[in-house]
């Protein structure tokens, strides 16, 4: 039998199960050649050669990972593409898609497809040569084999050479042999004991909110061969190789953009251990990576830097024998969490045969063009190669795990850096900080000027507010369901003049302090500058095609709507994404330390104004001071009535959260909306004015109710933000008070009544709420968060008209320590809104669905009904436990036995002692979980279990909790399927 490496194995792993961290895919590499004047008919009779030479061409792997070499291929090898027919546009069209297509595919490997062959014919004698090669059976190192010997034989069908050994047999050989053992069991022993002091992986901006696609896109430039010169002539006077000086600055490069000093980074390598004759022809998978640490904080300079990598290469390499995919499952035991190393940097620099390709390449297939390249676990590939005389940079990015402007502006300060220190080098051994102006950060606005920087008379400052200083500590991962800030994210589309929407902008700076507010973080005040500053970011995509364009955004929207604004500016931005048509996406996030929810729908009324622009005027002076904290009477009035008004709150709400709350840290937020039309909404407010109710009453006691009714304990109590009534100036107003409601107490009309009433009563006992309220509930209750769950009242927004040719599109409200934001607002059209900002980690989606059916189906009942009443438990899904379902407080004991049983049949068959048993949550991968292991589970699985799983269904399962799930679905289809096949008694 033929084993896989470890690295195969991970590979094979990666591509059929789909991770949940950037998997699901093939680890390959697509290439295109463009050339002229090619023989299709001796490119096919090359490529059987090519075949024959190398077994590992003809690799089949069968589900559960057992490889077979086939006697031939079982595919044809070459397909051809005559586009000559097609005019050039058309062709350019056509060869646009098939890259896309050629990008993201996975081989068939099961029925021996390791590689893809075709030519498209584009006329006057020129050709485009596509090759996809899976490296489970074709590693980078290998593919460059491949090509020069398709060249030999293309050129002369009949050349003979001295045979290479197959892979297969030569990785036998190196399992087998004595000394090899050792020197693995030796560097086994060194890594293990370097686990504690691995670095963490960078602190990249990647997206934990699954796409519906995967994306990959490659980054291109090229080193001129006298900038190579003078880089290699550098390399040299610091006694490093050229791999270790890109590396270095590559290191550089990254850490300035993440903020990172202390980070790792994935180096693969490709030794062939040469035990058997021929061994540099062989053809197969030689990957291996090593980690390595990268510290910045060690040193002072690229010089320093770079010649710390290289020491620190030369002992990862002596001690490469012991797998880098093992390495990784034990850090991730070690950490008791899956671990990663999503930053590769790969080098082929130090080749003894200098160019990628022989000039007998390039003369036959032409020069190469394009190469992409994708695998399990990935982000960022950072790839140098020696081509025609200079070096290519080229970098695989996954789009849909990073945006690209962050990864091109790392690119472009990269290869910027390089192309200086070829005509500066002593910039090698200047300072980091007078590096800065090749790393700056393109994402922050060139115009922005530091607080720490502002003149000290060209500002006034005042203390933080209680809510401004709780929203600060939320920022940090002290408290559970932290490290968010409280910001407002909204997406607008549509067609708008740029210049003036710039010119606005800038107006609107001038007008309002808020939007020239800094918060300073150390001595806890608010400073109003008189710079005008303006945090805007543009992003030409117009050029781009359509898919382009929106798979660009999607990516962009996501880091975007959860990033935290850094404190040294005033923290808004308004971000324009330039598109084709004259169409305009903007992207606008304020954050809450300046601006509350109806000032931030006034400024964007204001931006997207299209009557003429005002002139810049001072901002008016409040007619209503701010609550004074200080009025002591107030004060101990206020106490005592919130002190009697949430007596009867002694616990957290009991809705069905996901996991106890206290238990949840940095999550990421998601939003669900459900919309009422305009006519439904307007008969809605008449029913609700029939009992006196107000707009927002109807609407709040509709949520409420069915909240309530959803609790474990039927009743539920939620923060209520609110504002003083004030005028002047747009800043932060809003404090909150507290509500509790009891399901089926009396009719929802009555409730509704007075919730109304306490509402207008709470709003009278200001000087004791918000921060106050929460710090008493938290006495109370004992745990935190204590009014996880928010009601957001915007029908006093003010918003555009529908027949603005600008729409807002999407949002996200995120706030430190609640789980759940349900806030109704109106649409341009008139229509009424229901979105819920909710914590990813706390609640699930589903969950977040049947509540918004359960609010629809209730206004339809009230609706149809013409009165205000409706029955909370038919408005959800019917013939769901939707408590207990959705929550997995209520895990029995039962569950947990069968967790455990099967724990113990996976450990036991991977070879895991039970003293060195990972937490169940560890993935399989991670476990180290082969190929062959998975036969003997699936036997252990339907013996011990009496059942039929498939082969398919388990390999499918990523940990314990899958595997469980499709056991259990398993035996409910065996029982059905016994229950059909009973005889039928007639009485």
């Amino acid at each position: 039998m033929n084993e896989l490496t470890p690295m195969q194995a991970a590979c094979w792993f990666g591509r059929i199960t789909d991770s949940d961290y950037l998997g699901g895919v093939a680890a390959h590499l697509y290439t295109e050649f463009d050339g002229q004047r090619i023989h299709p008919s001796n490119l096919e009779s090359a490529l059987q050669r090519v075949y024959l030479e190398h077994p590992i061409l003809r690799l089949s792997l069968s589900l559960d990972g057992i490889a077979e070499i086939k006697t031939h291929s079982t595919h044809s090898l070459l397909e051809v593409d005559d586009l000559t027919h097609l005019s050039s546009e058309e062709q350019q069209k056509y060869l646009l898609h098939k890259r896309e297509q050629w990008t993201h595919q996975q081989l068939d490997l099961s029925n021996g497809q390791t590689a893809r062959f075709s030519v498209s014919l584009l006329g006057d004698n020129n050709f485009r040569l596509h090759i996809d090669t899976d490296m489970i059976a074709i590693d980078p190192s290998s593919f460059r084999r491949v090509m020069e010997d398709l060249t030999l034989f293309y050129l002369d069908s009949k050349a003979i050479f001295t045979p290479a050994p197959s892979f297969f047999e030569w990785h036998n050989t190196i399992r087998s042999n004595t000394d090899l053992k050792k020197l693995n069991s030796r560097d086994r022993k060194w890594w293990q004991s370097r686990l504690p002091y691995i670095a963490p992986t960078p602190s990249l901006p990647i997206s934990n909110i699954n796409s519906q696609q995967i994306k990959s896109h490659c980054l291109r430039a090229i080193i001129a061969p006298e900038e190579l010169k003078h880089l290699q002539r550098l390399g040299r006077h610091n006694k490093v190789t050229l791999s270790n000086l890109l590396l270095g600055i590559f290191a550089f490069s990254l850490s300035k953009a993440t903020n990172d000093k202390c980070f790792r980074l994935n180096i693969p390598t490709f030794w062939r251990e040469p035990l058997l004759p021929e061994t540099n022809r062989c053809v197969g998978d030689f990957a291996n990576f090593v980690l390595l640490n990268v510290n910045i904080t060690q040193h002072k300079n690229l010089s320093s830097l770079v010649r710390s990598i290289a020491t620190q290469m030369i002992e990862l390499l002596e001690h490469s024998h012991y797998p880098g995919v093992n390495v990784m499952r034990d850090l991730s035991r070690y950490h008791g969490t899956a671990q990663n190393a999503p930053i590769v940097f790969t080098a082929a620099l130090d080749m003894a045969e200098g160019e990628l390709f022989s000039e007998s390449v390039h003369n036959t297939f032409g020069a190469m063009n394009w190469s992409v390249s994708q695998g399990p676990q990935v982000a960022l590939d950072a790839q140098a190669v020696r081509l025609d005389g200079g070096l290519l940079i080229n970098w695989d990015i996954r789009l849909d795990a990073l945006p690209l402007d962050w990864v091109n502006t790392i690119f472009e300060n990269f290869t910027k850096l390089l192309k200086k220190l070829c005509t500066t080098p002593e910039l090698l051994n200047k300072s980091f900080d007078r590096l800065g102006a090749f790393t700056s950060n393109n994402n922050e606005p060139e115009s922005k000027i530091a607080y720490n920087s502002l003149d000290s008379e060209a500002h006034t400052a005042t203390p933080l507010s209680a809510i401004q200083k709780a929203y600060l500590l939320g920022r940090t991962t002290q408290l559970p369901l932290g490290g968010v800030a409280m910001q407002e994210f909204r997406e607008y589309h549509g067609h708008f003049d740029a210049t003036v929407l710039k010119k606005r902008l800038a107006s609107m700076v001038q007008r309002h302090k808020s939007l020239r507010t800094y918060i300073d973080t150390n001595k806890l005040m608010q400073v109003v500058t008189d710079n005008v500053t303006i945090n805007l970011k543009e992003i030409d995509l117009s050029q781009q095609s359509s898919q382009a364009a929106t798979t660009y955004i999607e990516n962009y929207r996501n880091i975007y709507s959860h990033s935290l604004f850094d404190l040294n500016f005033s923290p808004w931005n308004v971000t324009i994404f330039y598109l084709t048509d004259q169409l305009l996406t903007v992207f606008t996030r304020f954050d809450a330390l300046i601006l509350d929810g109806r000032s931030i729908a006034a400024l964007m009324v204001e931006l997207f104004e299209t009557g003429p622009i005002e002139p810049p005027t001072p901002d008016k002076k409040q007619t209503l001071e701010p609550l004074n904290d200080h009025d002591s009477a107030q004060r101990k009035s206020d106490i005592t009535y919130w002190t009697n008004k949430l007596s009867s709150i002694d616990t957290t709400p009991q809705i069905p959260w996901m996991v106890p709350l206290d238990t949840v840290g940095v999550s990421k937020f998601a939003r669900k909306s459900v919309i009422i039309n305009p006519i439904e909404y307007r008969q809605l407010i008449k029913i609700g004015a029939k009992q006196g109710l107000f707009k927002n009453s109807s609407i709040m006691s509709v949520v409420l109710e069915l909240l309530a009714y959803w609790s474990e304990n039927r009743s539920i109590h939620v923060a209520i933000p609110v504002l003083p009534m004030y005028s002047g100036a747009l800043s932060n107003h809003s404090t909150f008070i507290a509500l509790a409601w009891q399901a089926n107490v009396n009719n929802v009309s009555s409730q509704a009544k007075k919730l109304q009433s306490d509402i207008l009563e709470g709003l009278q006992h200001l000087s004791f709420s918000g921060v106050d309220l929460a710090r008493t509930l938290f006495e109370k209750c004992g745990s935190g968060p204590v009014l996880p769950i928010v009601i957001t009242n915007g029908l006093s927004w003010p918003s555009l008209s529908d027949a603005h040719p600008m729409h807002l599109k999407s949002g996200l409200t995120q706030t430190p320590q609640v789980a759940m934001d349900i806030r109704f607002t109106t649409q341009q059209d008139g229509a009424l809104v229901f979105s819920i900002d909710y914590a990813c980690d706390a609640i699930d989606v589903t969950a977040i669905d049947n509540l918004l059916t359960a609010i629809d189906t209730a206004l339809s009942q009230i609706i149809h009904l013409n009165e205000f009443s409706f029955v909370a438990k038919q408005c959800f899904p019917q013939n769901q436990d939707f408590r207990n379902k959705n929550c997995n407080f209520y895990t029995n004991s039962a569950s947990l036995s069968l967790q455990a049983q099967l724990f113990s049949i996976y450990t036991e068959v991977i070879g895991i002692a039970p003293k060195d048993a990972p937490p169940k949550e560890t993935s399989f991968i991670n476990m180290g979980l082969r190929p062959h292991h998975l036969k003997t589970i699936l036997k252990r699985l339907n013996a011990d279990f009496s059942t039929s799983l498939s082969a398919n269904d388990v390999f499918q399962c990523r940990n314990i909790e899958n595997v469980e799930k499709l056991l259990k679905a398993t035996k409910v289809a065996d029982k059905a399927a016994d229950q059909k096949t009973q005889p039928v008694h007639s009485i």
